[in-house]
């Protein structure tokens, strides 16, 4: 692919005194599209969590397999990754063209950053495109003529919504997964990472409160969710196994590299088909 720069009058844009969720996630993945600002916040970060960098690969490697089961158990070869971020290892369409040359991808974020890069990134990509607006607006987003371009809704569709959810509040959240889903034919899937916090009082709780509550000092609008609260975000959906668990229930144990009574509890993962 030909090397093709961001649009840097966009980045111009960029508030450089306010750390960015996308730019801090890119540094937690050891990416470089970062600012002092987000440096700064994401030590903080660590010192309460040090184990945040493997869970944000972790969550990468889970979407990965997420994709890899669409692909070849279900057939889909068009996805919808909401919420994207900036250009990582492991990026979607790279996953999904693995597995099938001809497979389409849909980028959607609003980040000014993950916006001018990711639409650098996939200039010459003519099987992948990167729409910039909200995920919270459905009805926009698949709309959009990126969307339209690159997608066929009349046969189904993988939706990704990896670690971004906890941005949305759950009455809201609940509505936005129920009209992608509705917009899409059976047979479309969703894959779904999210923060737990069990909110019960105990080590976890505190834990990944601790993490919340840091968090929550560059980004108010987040909270996240009990398992309950997760669990209705994925209503009417086909779960496959083993459904709705925490990143360290999902792998083999010869296969995890968290904690299982650390980071790797901080994070439900769970595939949906809508039947």
């Amino acid at each position: 692919m030909e090397q093709v720069m961001p649009d840097y009058g966009q980045l111009d844009l960029i508030d450089l005194d306010r750390a960015s969720q996308a730019r801090v996630y890119d540094l937690l993945l050891g990416g470089k599209n970062n600012f002092e600002v987000d440096r700064r916040f994401v030590q903080e970060l660590l010192k309460i969590a040090p184990e945040l960098p493997e869970l944000t690969k972790q969550n990468r490697r889970w979407l990965a397999e997420a994709i890899g089961r669409m692909a070849t158990e279900g057939g889909i070869d068009q996805f919808l990754d909401l919420g994207a971020g900036l250009p990582t290892a492991l990026n979607t369409h790279e996953i999904a063209q693995r597995t099938n040359a001809a497979a389409k991808v849909v980028y959607v974020d609003h980040d000014l950053t993950a916006i001018s890069h990711g639409q650098a990134l996939l200039a010459d990509d003519k099987r992948s495109f990167f729409a910039g607006v909200d995920l919270t607006d459905p009805a926009v987003v698949l709309n959009h003529p990126d969307v339209t371009a690159g997608l066929d809704l009349t046969r189904p569709v993988g939706i990704l919504l990896g670690l971004v959810l906890h941005n949305v509040p759950s009455p809201k959240a609940v509505r936005v997964i129920a009209d992608y889903v509705a917009a899409v034919p059976p047979g479309s899937y969703v894959a779904l990472t999210n923060p737990l916090n069990p909110r019960d009082g105990g080590r976890l709780a505190e834990f990944s409160t601790a993490i919340e509550e840091k968090l929550q000092d560059a980004f108010p609008q987040i909270r996240f969710r009990t398992r309950a609260e997760t669990e209705e975000l994925l209503g009417g959906l086909e779960l496959v196994q083993p459904g709705l668990v925490d990143l360290t229930a999902w792998w083999p144990h010869d296969e995890q590299t968290l904690s299982s009574t650390g980071a790797g509890q901080l994070l439900m993962v769970a595939l949906g088909r809508k039947p």
